[in-house]
């Protein structure tokens, strides 16, 4: 059996090919792990917001921290925490049993009317220790984590993996190499790339024949083209991204950390 057929004829009935399963599983496994990954964007809330999922007991995980961890823009592939400081504050992120994250920043201001630090370091203060010690006193009856992040991630590893896979073993590409479609898969945000690749390639139907160019070499997209594409691609995303969320809002256009 090749991967250029959809369908193939055994005993007089049609079967389904592998490269179908492949291309079923590929969008199944993104839209699952795109759902997920809105769901669960961290979202800002208040201290009361806090305080009221402590109260009902709704939170399952928290931590302090000075800021994000992997602020790399308006998405990122990966869950990304806060970077850790010595004691409490002055931002705080945490879960809750739906598997949403929230975040806050507590007392950002200064201390005693002290300007921050000139590294732009916030510092904690009393409203800061009070809500650690209100979450330290939750620990005994907090609830397990739901295991969103988990499945977020492992959903991220299986297609990173199905797709290399899938590169390294399906016939030779059409509109280019299988490098220009290795880089423009891991430069595209948000697995649009992998998209890309699934609706333009198409490696589970019957070939066409490669382009040629004028010389009579071939004329298929070479990998520094899947790096520029990639980047450019990158950033209409970001500000596609950016666009929505002015016009809808933060809640229903978050940042993906």
């Amino acid at each position: 059996m090749t991967g250029d057929a959809v369908v193939q004829e055994v005993g007089g009935r049609p079967t389904i090919s592998w490269w179908q399963v492949l291309r079923v599983a590929l969008v199944v496994g993104w839209v699952a792990w795109a759902c997920l990954t809105w769901w669960s964007a961290p979202r800002e809330a208040t201290v009361e917001q806090a305080r009221a999922d402590i109260a009902a007991g709704r939170l399952t995980y928290y931590e302090w921290g000075n800021g994000w961890e992997h602020d790399s823009g308006p998405v990122s592939a990966f869950p990304s925490g806060l970077e850790q400081q010595d004691g409490p504050g002055p931002m705080l992120l945490w879960r809750t049993t739906d598997g949403r994250r929230h975040y806050t920043t507590v007392d950002n201001d200064s201390v005693d009317g002290e300007p921050p630090a000139e590294d732009g370091t916030l510092y904690s203060r009393p409203e800061a220790t009070r809500l650690d010690q209100e979450l330290q006193a939750y620990e005994p009856r907090r609830p397990a984590d739901p295991p969103v992040e988990t499945v977020q991630v492992g959903l991220l590893i299986a297609g990173t993996l199905l797709v290399l896979w899938a590169l390294v073993s399906a016939p030779d590409p059409v509109t280019g190499t299988k490098w220009f479609w290795f880089w423009l898969v891991s430069g595209v945000p948000l697995g649009l790339g992998m998209l890309w690749w699934l609706a333009r390639e198409r490696p589970w139907r019957p070939r066409a024949e490669p382009r040629f160019g004028p010389p009579g070499r071939e004329n298929r997209l070479r990998w520094w083209a899947g790096i520029g594409i990639g980047i450019l691609a990158g950033f209409a995303v970001s500000l596609a991204v950016l666009g929505l969320r002015g016009l809808l809002g933060a809640d229903l256009v978050p940042v993906v950390r």
